[in-house]
This record gives C-alpha cells, sequence and structure tokens, in this order.
C-alpha cells in the first residue's frame, strides 16, 4: 500500500458554499440537459423552474418526471463511483477514517 497516499487524503478541504452551489447549479443543468432530450423537447422548450407559464402543463409534467428520472439515474451512477472510489483509496492506503470523512461520514 503507498503510504503518502493516505497522508494526501487526511488533507482534503470542504468545498466552499459558492462551490457547493455551482456544484448543484451544473447537477440541475445536466439533469435538464438529459430531461429534454429523453422528453423530446427543443433546448428552450424544457422549464428550468417549477413553474414556466410558456410551456404547456403536460409537457412541463413530462419534463419534470424525465429530470426525476434523470436525477435517480445520477444518484445511482454517483453511489456506484463512490463505492468504487472507497475501494480503490483503500487500495492506495487509506484507512477507515479518511474514507469515511469523504464521504461526510462522522
Amino acid at each position: 500500500m503507498a503510504k503518502g497516499s493516505a497522508s494526501a487524503a487526511k488533507q482534503l478541504r470542504e468545498l466552499s458554499k459558492s462551490e457547493l452551489s455551482e456544484l448543484d447549479r451544473e447537477v440541475a443543468e445536466l439533469a435538464w440537459r438529459w430531461a429534454r432530450r429523453l422528453a423530446g423537447l427543443r433546448p428552450e422548450q424544457a422549464p428550468f423552474g417549477p413553474v414556466d407559464p410558456q410551456i404547456p402543463e403536460q409537457d412541463r409534467a413530462a419534463a419534470h418526471l424525465a429530470r426525476l428520472y434523470v436525477l435517480a439515474k445520477v444518484r445511482n451512477s454517483a453511489d456506484e463511483r463512490a463505492d468504487a472510489d472507497a475501494f480503490y483509496a483503500g487500495q492506495a492506503g487509506a484507512g477507515y477514517p479518511e474514507i469515511a470523512a469523504a464521504l461526510g461520514l462522522t
């Protein structure tokens, strides 16, 4: 096991409030982009909020359901990637405390 890897994991910093907002915004944009594709909407059609009076209610519902579907897939993908990275971090010398900290567990 690599010695230096575990100490590097201890030096992880927290995301700032603005970085968390940016990450959230990017996930939302990703979800809308895929939701438009799945719902068969043009880029300018899909709502970017819970209410968009220019979009018929039925199309809004379809877009939001598609976005919900995409977000569930993103969550599953993120979980699988997190499991893999936890394994790889352990293989590289990170211990349970470092892995737990990276996952936000106490």
